[in-house]
């Protein structure tokens, strides 16, 4: 099995994912390290190094041919522009929900994004649909309307942070730029804005890194590495993963940071969340499992042997090469 076919790219793109919504999920433990240095700060600091970062890769991979390249594009530069938008806006609404203390309704929206995912998929990029991820999305989107009548109001919020990371999602599936080369001129777009901020607090008596300190310099540092890494293994298992799985993996982060919330901070987990909780994990575990019984029961076993087509676990269907072997020979003459 090498790296080109198809199921592997589905294995390697869900391991990827995993990584970076583990790494998106604990992020709470991570921003507890900070201490009182203002989110603001934290996040010019995250563009800046995030870029340090990424430009040495373009040029050590020798794709700097690439990127000198995107100028001479409208549509490229149009894309990454939206792009840097749309995840520099997710990021500054993520601040603002905390320093606002607006924790809940933010993970509301982190819980939405995903049933806007596979809808997009599904509709937008004809990503076939099974009747079991059906009741997935029906069980998940009932989780996330438990915790929308929980809040008692229009979370607008919640709202802005679907619309941002679906819109990054479907761009980043759709551009025709490589993972590495397009995060990093998504950075690089965004770092002027970033060092403008910063001169700016700078004026004001506020320090480059803060209090200068050589915690603050290392912790303001490591943003770079943990903002580029999990967006640069996001860009590439993107592209090769459908949609609609996509979708239900991303709730694996909230329902981490869930955890972290009730059995490290030891926040209050109200019954409401409890069955929200609840609705949406029995959502994964049925689109997770479901292909896998199903390929055993219906292509013989563990090994798939069976003489039949090849089962690819990932949709739930047959294998694309087997679909034509199949349909030509029912087409043939007997």
């Amino acid at each position: 099995m090498t790296i080109h076919s198809g199921h592997a790219r589905q294995k390697i793109a869900v391991l990827f994912i995993l990584i970076v919504y583990t790494v998106w999920g604990t992020q709470p433990l991570y921003w507890q390290l900070f201490g009182p240095i203002p989110l603001s700060h934290i996040l010019a600091h995250r563009i800046i190094w995030s870029a340090f970062l990424l430009l040495p890769f373009v040029l050590i991979t020798k794709r700097r041919t690439q990127l000198k390249q995107i100028p001479g594009s409208f549509r490229r530069i149009a894309i990454l522009m939206l792009c840097a938008l749309a995840i520099g806006g997710n990021w500054l609404l993520n601040i603002y929900a905390a320093a606002t203390k607006q924790v809940v309704e933010a993970s509301l929206g982190h819980y939405i994004t995903p049933i806007m995912i596979i809808l997009l998929g599904v509709f937008v990029l004809k990503e076939p649909f099974r009747l079991y991820k059906m009741v997935g999305l029906a069980l998940a989107a009932l989780g996330a309307v438990i915790l929308t009548v929980h809040i008692g109001r229009l979370p607008m919020i919640a709202l802005l942070l679907v619309v941002t990371f679906t819109t990054y999602t479907f761009l980043k599936k759709t551009t025709p730029l490589g993972p590495l080369v397009g995060v990093t001129a998504e950075t690089l777009l965004l770092m002027p804005f970033a060092v403008l901020f910063l001169v700016y607090q700078n004026s004001r008596g506020v320090p480059f890194f803060f209090t200068n300190s050589p915690k603050d310099i290392v912790m303001l540092i490591s943003t770079g590495a943990f903002t580029a890494i999990p967006l640069l293994l996001f860009s590439i298992g993107v592209r090769w993963i459908d949609f609609s799985n996509l979708g239900f993996l991303q709730y694996y982060a909230p329902s981490l940071s869930l955890l972290i919330g009730i059995f490290i901070f030891r926040e209050r987990f109200t019954p409401v969340y409890f069955l929200s909780f609840s609705c949406i994990w029995t959502a994964v575990l049925i689109v997770v499992f479901t292909p896998i019984f199903m390929g055993r029961k219906k292509y013989g076993g563990k090994d798939g042997k069976s003489g039949g087509p090849a089962y690819d676990r990932n949709s739930g269907a047959a294998s694309a090469p087997d679909r034509i072997k199949t349909a030509r020979s029912r087409s043939a003459p007997r």
